[in-house]
């Protein structure tokens, strides 16, 4: 199901200084996109093998608003989401929060695990 670690994510409260900060040690920004549909600003750093995400609320209704600055959540990428998703409704230690939907590049869906409720994480196709 998992294949490995997509991206680590960070809300951060200003994402361009953020980005020039991890920018001096060598993650490189390559990509800003606003999504208004979740009232964020998203950045992503790194390369292939090493993504870090930053995530900047625009939008008071954005998901993440009230949640602190700092770590959000782990993206896992998976082989089939629609196989990932179904497994996970079935199965008690895990609850999916929404959906599949569109992300950023592909298609997610985030999930908390039984006893870890503060931990967000992220299944990405």
């Amino acid at each position: 199901m998992i294949k490995n670690i997509d991206h680590i994510a960070f809300k951060v409260g200003n994402l361009l200084e953020m980005c020039d900060t991890l920018g001096a040690v060598g993650l490189v920004c390559n990509e800003i996109k606003k999504y208004s549909e979740v009232g964020m600003n998203i950045a992503f750093l790194g390369n292939a093998e090493t993504r870090i995400e930053l995530l900047e609320v625009i939008d008071q209704t954005s998901p993440i608003s009230s949640a602190p600055e700092g770590f959000n959540h782990i993206g896992f990428k998976v082989k089939n989401i629609d196989k990932t998703y179904s497994m996970m409704q079935k199965n008690p230690q895990f609850t999916p929060i929404g959906n599949i939907r569109q992300g950023a590049h592909s298609r997610i869906f985030f999930f908390k695990i039984k006893g870890y409720d503060d931990v967000l994480f992220e299944c990405v196709e």
